[in-house]
């Protein structure tokens, strides 16, 4: 019963949020026009390309369902916020913000010349000057062309999107390699090649499997068959997956400072986000090596209560192994930096297959910026609260990359891009599965193993 809770629950928040993505995508190029004056803006069809900064638009028209020739005065940039304070003749009231003028590049800290607001959401509509509402700063540049999903497919540059999926098969060589130096100093003997069958078919159970009987869980079975050491070989993986999950933390926290720093300022929209992305991450290690102190300390685990909790944990057997374990490492500190160096490349790449992506798609994103909001994806989407991140990716793409001045429908390519460019390549390990004979482990098998570890592995996603 608690199994199929959790499968509903998982897929739930999966569909809920993909029903979300869903609903704020646009498959047509859209703009948010005037057709009237002092009426409110309303969003319409664009029939013939236009960009940021055309003379003029063709759109269909709402009514008569024929084409309507705009200027370019008539398009206006989607408002980031719902209301404003206006201050006129030395009183202030709050209006409903239907609409800006943005001046500048979209994607460089546009500048706001003027605002289009009214009374209320229906009442008639005005321009006023950016200086009549002091206290509004512009957080999201919007821009004045909704990209559609398929104008996005349409226009796609194959050769950037097929080299996007070329290069990500180093993370699975890179990843590999890692959890084979890991086993080494806990006598769990396989060969690197073996260590890379094992990834890629967890990889494959990974993405087809989600749930208790994923790619982690496997991959602790199979190795476990190598070893009387079977904690050593469910902690390694354990170890394995937090490993490449602080890395990405540190990764994206540092090309985060870099590129606040080279913005300079928390005035800039991108700016402020790069910095939030900076000190989220440096909270996660710092918590991390907290953690770690605590344990490492005599004296602090027992002050902690750390001690006592562990002493009175079920199976202390296995309990004292992972302890042993967890000793083991610490005595490698060269084994765990190296750890951490190497899968740097591995989160490079993984960034990099999406910029490749984004640029085959078009997206206004700054080359750079995705060094900092691709690592804060895919960790999201490594939260197991749903299968593969469903709708969990999606939501921190467009809450990141609106700043860049991406549309809901940009940010959902990026976020497919990522999640399918993986799932290309673990479809792959399913050729070792049928090959090989890796079965998942039966109810009898999964449970023999939990019963002779007592340690839960603890995330189902390459990391």
């Amino acid at each position: 019963m608690k199994r199929w809770a959790l499968f509903i629950i998982r897929w739930s928040i999966a569909v809920a949020g993909i029903a979300w993505v869903v609903l704020q995508i646009s498959w047509r190029d859209h703009v948010l026009a005037i057709l009237a004056e002092q009426q409110p803006p309303q969003w319409v069809v664009l029939v013939e390309p236009a960009g940021e900064d055309s003379s003029s638009y063709v759109v269909l028209d709402p009514v008569h369902r024929q084409k309507l020739t705009l200027p370019r005065q008539a398009i206006v940039n989607p408002p980031d916020a719902k209301k404003v304070e206006v201050v006129e003749q030395g009183h202030k009231r709050p209006m409903y913000l239907l609409g800006l003028r943005l001046r500048g590049d979209i994607n460089r800290g546009p500048k706001v010349d003027e605002l289009y607001v009214a009374e209320s959401k229906n009442g008639p509509a005005r321009f006023i000057s950016h200086q009549t509402a002091p206290g509004y700063r512009l957080a999201v540049p919007h821009p004045r062309v909704e990209v559609g999903v398929l104008s996005l497919y349409e226009k796609a540059s194959p050769r950037l999107l097929v080299l996007a999926v070329l290069i990500f098969p180093v993370t699975f060589l890179l990843t590999s390699w890692r959890w084979h130096m890991l086993l080494r100093p806990l006598e769990i003997i396989l060969t690197l090649g073996r260590t890379f069958v094992l990834n890629m078919v967890g990889a494959f159970y990974n993405t087809f499997m989600p749930g208790s009987t994923g790619g982690d869980v496997l991959k602790a079975y199979y190795a476990s068959k190598h070893t009387v050491h079977r904690t050593r070989a469910v902690m390694s993986v354990f170890v394995d997956r937090v490993l490449g999950l602080l890395t990405l933390v540190i990764v994206g926290g540092a090309m985060a400072a870099v590129e606040y720093f080279r913005i300079g300022t928390v005035a800039d929209p991108t700016g402020r986000m790069c910095l939030k992305v900076a000190l989220g991450s440096a909270a996660i290690i710092g918590g991390t090596a907290a953690l770690l102190l605590v344990y490492y300390h005599p004296l602090l685990r027992r002050i902690s209560g750390l001690t006592w909790l562990l002493d009175r944990m079920p199976m202390q057997k296995q309990v004292r192994n992972a302890m042993l374990v967890m000793d083991i490492y610490r005595r490698r500190p060269g084994l765990i930096f190296w750890a951490v160096v190497m899968t740097v490349p591995v989160h490079l790449t993984v960034a990099a297959s999406a910029m490749l992506a984004g640029k085959a798609f078009g997206l206004p994103i700054g080359g750079s910026y995705y060094f900092v909001a691709v690592p804060v994806i895919v960790l999201a989407g490594s939260i197991p609260i749903s299968p593969q991140g469903a709708g969990v990716m999606e939501y921190f793409a467009i809450k990141l990359t609106e700043k860049q001045g991406t549309t809901v429908s940009q940010a959902f390519a990026l976020a497919m891009s990522i999640r399918l460019v993986q799932m290309l390549w673990n479809l792959t390990g399913g050729i070792l599965v049928f090959r090989g004979g890796y079965h998942a482990p039966s109810e009898e098998e999964r449970r023999e193993l939990d019963d002779g570890n007592g340690v839960a592995v603890a995330t189902h996603r390459q990391a």
